[in-house]
């Protein structure tokens, strides 16, 4: 017996995620490399297979539904039941470990999902990871302590497998305003001090007086006191998962520019974990980026 009904299909929920995650189809376009009309045809195709209405239009894009909010649940765990019965099969028997150095600007960035992705997709690959400044991870990378490192490529030697770029936006607390003809007051992470002169330089130049009204090398400690009211920051909008914090929009703040990551591998000989490892972290910043990565990177997998 038959059916007339349409199955879901992996790619549009992937793409749903995607406009769940960057709250609009324009937003999501660009993430993905396709057109906007692309990303919002797939989305009128979910709906029509879902028999449901999943987004609705608000003036900063779009907004889940009842429906798309209990979708969100579904699509998570259809992807990733894809990825273990894919990795079952593909990659049985991956094991090992994997030592991964990760700059306190990267540890900001969002890639924990992937890695919890990772560890759950190969339980047999042990993970090491550490946090610390650029130039120690340089230095582990160096002398082989380190299989990877994810940092800043101005401060790192060699070139990066991959790189990728994300950027930075004014978050504050979700009533906060800003007044134009008074002060800003600053909330700074020391973690972003690598970002700090550009950030400062820019509200100078656009004529905004500041003042520092907190500073912790703490990004908990940070977003606490953004939703607390205290004042505003410069973040990659990744870092935050309070939903009391969200992005200013519609001031006169000035652009914020972009920042640089890249992946740096170690001259040790290649083993399977560590391959597996790089071509995870290669699929899941070209899906959240929309960045083409390097053939070298690519060949890994």
């Amino acid at each position: 017996m038959t059916s007339d009904r349409e199955d879901l299909e992996l790619s549009l929920l992937r793409t749903f995620l995607a406009v769940v995650r960057h709250g609009s189809m324009g937003r999501t376009a660009a993430a993905v490399a396709r057109t906007q009309p692309a990303v919002s045809q797939q989305m009128l195709r979910l709906e029509k297979i879902i028999g449901r209405k999943l987004f609705y239009r608000s003036r900063d894009g779009v907004k889940l539904t009842s429906h798309g909010e209990l979708l969100v649940a579904y699509a998570n765990r259809a992807i990733n039941l894809n990825e273990k019965a894919l990795a079952r099969f593909r990659e049985e028997s991956a094991s090992g470990r994997v030592r991964l150095g990760v700059s306190e600007q990267m540890a900001l960035a969002g890639l924990t999902p992937a890695l919890k992705q990772f560890q759950r997709t190969h339980p047999d690959i042990k993970l090491k990871l550490i946090v610390a400044a650029p130039a120690k991870l340089q230095f582990l990378l160096a002398q082989g302590e380190l299989d990877f490192v994810i940092s800043d490529p101005t401060q790192m030697a060699g070139l990066a497998v991959i790189e990728w770029r994300s950027s930075l936006a004014w978050l504050a607390s979700t009533d906060f305003s800003i007044d134009p003809s008074e002060i800003v007051p600053l909330v700074l992470c020391e973690t972003t001090s690598l970002w700090r002169d550009k950030i400062l330089s820019l509200l100078r130049r656009s004529g905004w007086k500041w003042r520092v009204v907190f500073e912790s090398a703490s990004l908990d400690a940070t977003l606490a006191a953004l939703d607390s009211g205290l004042g505003v920051s410069a973040l990659l909008p990744e870092t935050v998962r309070n939903t009391g914090i969200s992005e200013l929009k519609y001031t006169k703040l000035p652009v914020l520019p972009e920042v640089r990551f890249g992946l740096f591998r170690s001259r040790a000989a290649a083993t399977r974990a560590r391959a597996l490892m790089e071509t995870a972290v290669a699929t899941s910043l070209q899906a959240a980026t929309g960045n083409r990565l390097p053939h070298s990177a690519e060949a890994q997998g």
